[in-house]
């Protein structure tokens, strides 16, 4: 008697984990996060000011690396946090829920980001160039990085005249 008694407890105790396991698969998976931007003015110029704090100390840092005051692995490490936090901020913008009239001027500061994290990635190479050789000339690089710096320029430019009045 006791084992049908087990056998019965066993039984019933997998029929309820399976049972759990099963209702997971009905339970909508699909939602999605909306962030609701109530002050779309302000949060551009965070945005940017956030970016343009960024860029000034990864400017710095560069010209540390560049100079030999730091090693080109220290700014590949400073590189990369840099990079992350634009990519955060080109996420916090892509799909704004905020009204039609702002979505120029959001969209060109996502190229501005976008543009500015391509630098941060050509800065790496170069990094990766000086710590192969120290004394490797880097005009032809600094000249492509100027490029982007002026797009990222251009399409904040382009961003704050797409403000509504």
């Amino acid at each position: 008697m006791k084992s049908k008694k087990g056998f019965v407890i066993t039984a019933a105790v997998l029929a309820a984990i399976t049972a759990a396991s099963f209702s997971i698969w009905f339970i909508p998976q699909d939602t999605q996060t909306k962030i609701i931007i109530s002050n779309p003015k302000d949060e551009l110029d965070a945005l940017i000011d956030q970016q343009k704090t960024i860029a000034a100390s990864d400017k710095e840092e560069f010209e540390k690396m560049v100079s030999g005051q730091i090693t080109p692995d220290n700014y590949a490490m400073i590189a990369e946090v840099s990079s992350s936090q634009i990519r955060a901020m080109i996420i916090s913008i892509t799909e704004p829920n905020t009204s039609q009239e702002w979505l120029a001027s959001y969209s060109a500061l996502a190229e501005a980001l976008r543009a500015y994290n391509t630098y941060l990635r050509e800065t790496v190479v170069v990094a990766e160039k000086l710590k192969a050789d120290p004394a490797a000339d880097i005009s032809e690089e600094q000249t492509k990085l100027d490029q982007y710096l002026a797009q990222t320029q251009e399409s904040i430019s382009t961003s704050n005249s797409a403000r509504p009045a």
